[in-house]
């Protein structure tokens, strides 16, 4: 074979490959050059870090992120973020964002966190009473105060005195119990106004409270009456009317539209019992509902 030939041959495959070699290079520059462009800088937590923490240099990371998952105020720069102190729970590698940190200067602790104007008040709660123990830091609740007026003859009452109470915090105490011992009791810490303050703390020394999550982009505030015992029993006499009326109107048993139900007697010592009390007649019969006291049975009427 010519030896010329075979030196032009030799020479296009190296120029060939040496082609497609730069052409990778290129290639490889521009998409790494996109990626940088796509992408920027910013401080990531290194670790779960808790509210009220003051941050240091161990927890914090700076990463590359892409742009269009970046999330809005996200910190760039380590120095905006080491000793200032979180004012949320912060989840271990997301990005940290200006609103989960207090001012420069800030101390550890609910008083770094806790913004100009307003308190942070304890409260004790139960499992029950702070919803199954799903109120958490950040959440935003409703507080429903159980308690009776200081008035002759008042019932019971159940009112919401606070409404978009957001939690700040939550835990244990130990307190003394009235016998003298001490009892570890879960508390629930709210930021609330100082005239707030005053109600929750004077409605927890007076009755019970409760709290009620609610959806933290709820900005709607409801103008409630309170209810009371015969609220409650009222709306249970309608309810027991509405089915009756809905059964009647499916050809159901009962009494026909226009009858009149027969008088029905009210034992006041109950029907199986002694006294002197006598039997009393009523009118036509309405929704009824039985009261159980020990061994005393009581039958009573509904009213609306």
């Amino acid at each position: 074979m010519n030896r010329r030939f075979l030196l032009a041959l030799a020479g296009a495959v190296f120029f060939g490959l040496l082609s497609i070699y730069a052409a990778q290079i290129y290639l490889r520059n521009r998409v790494n050059q996109e990626i940088s462009q796509q992408e920027t800088n910013v401080v990531i937590a290194t670790t779960d870090i808790p509210l009220g923490t003051k941050i240091e240099e161990t927890q914090i990371q700076v990463v590359p992120y892409p742009k269009k998952l970046l999330p809005e105020k996200a910190m760039i720069r380590r120095e905006e973020v080491i000793g200032r102190v979180a004012v949320t729970d912060i989840t271990a590698k997301t990005p940290i964002i200006d609103r989960q940190l207090s001012g420069l200067g800030a101390q550890p602790g609910l008083s770094g966190v806790t913004p100009a104007g307003m308190r942070a008040v304890s409260v004790r709660v139960d499992e029950a009473s702070s919803v199954g123990g799903f109120v958490a830091p950040g959440s935003y609740v409703d507080v429903i105060a159980i308690m009776t007026p200081q008035i002759d003859g008042a019932k019971q009452v159940s009112k919401v005195i606070l409404q978009k109470v957001r939690v700040m915090a939550g835990g244990q105490q130990m307190q003394t119990k009235p016998d003298g011992k001490p009892a570890l009791v879960n508390t629930v810490t709210l930021e609330v106004t100082p005239g707030q303050a005053e109600k929750l703390k004077l409605a927890e020394a007076e009755g019970r409270l409760q709290l009620s999550i609610r959806n933290a982009t709820d900005q709607i505030i409801e103008q409630t009456p309170g209810a009371t015992r015969r609220d409650v029993l009222n709306d249970v006499a309608l309810e027991q009317r509405s089915m009756i009326g809905s059964r009647n109107a499916a050809g159901g048993f009962g009494p026909r539209p226009g009858s009149t139900p027969p008088p029905f007697n009210f034992y006041i010592n109950g029907p199986n019992q002694q006294g002197s009390t006598p039997t009393i007649k009523v009118g036509p019969r309405g929704p009824t509902i039985e009261l159980i006291e020990g061994a005393k049975r009581t039958r009573v009427e509904m009213v609306p």
